[in-house]
């Protein structure tokens, strides 16, 4: 029985310093995107609309600092703001769901918010908790972010164009 618990302990040590030998040195980012025009072609109507913007990019443009290949170790949305495009028009508009797609991802939820918006007010969404493929994403180089909202009006013959900003926390490999 000492024999199995030394063997025991011994193992739980081994994989320990083999696990922290292994890890990675990786360093942090912040990164905004430009301001993107999230922007549901109209007619709209009651109901569920959808918006869309595209962000493309490439990693030695965000990561300039970074000699030779830029590897993404880890990678999540800390921010998502959205505010009606200035001096246009704004249906009554309730909750949004923002999600993004890439290439290689498949459409992940990463925001919320459920309060009525209102024009020239900027909105904060609520991170989703759980996000998937935020890494691939980043590495795609290119992301289609996807806003649908609730649209309270009947109906509305003329575009809805939101201003879009998303903040990532990203880690790359030193």
């Amino acid at each position: 029985m000492k024999r199995n618990f030394n063997f025991l302990i011994c193992l739980i040590l081994f994989v320990s310093l083999l696990s922290t030998s292994c890890s990675v040195e990786t360093e942090k980012h912040e990164i905004v995107t430009p301001v993107l025009e999230l922007k549901a072609v109209g007619p709209l109507f009651e109901g569920s609309n959808t918006s869309t913007a595209t962000w493309e990019f490439t990693l030695e443009e965000l990561f300039p600092t970074i000699e030779g290949e830029v590897i993404i170790e880890k990678a999540r949305i800390t921010a998502i703001q959205v505010k009606p495009k200035s001096n246009l028009d704004l249906p009554k508009i309730s909750k949004m769901v923002m999600e993004m797609k890439s290439k290689y991802t498949k459409m992940n939820r990463i925001g919320l918010l459920e309060s009525n918006i209102q024009q020239d007010k900027t909105y904060d969404l609520q991170i989703a908790d759980e996000q998937e493929e935020v890494d691939v994403a980043i590495t795609d180089e290119r992301i289609t972010f996807v806003g649908d909202f609730d649209m309270l009006d009947e109906d509305f013959y003329e575009d809805v164009i939101f201003d879009l900003q998303v903040s990532f926390e990203i880690e790359t490999r030193k």
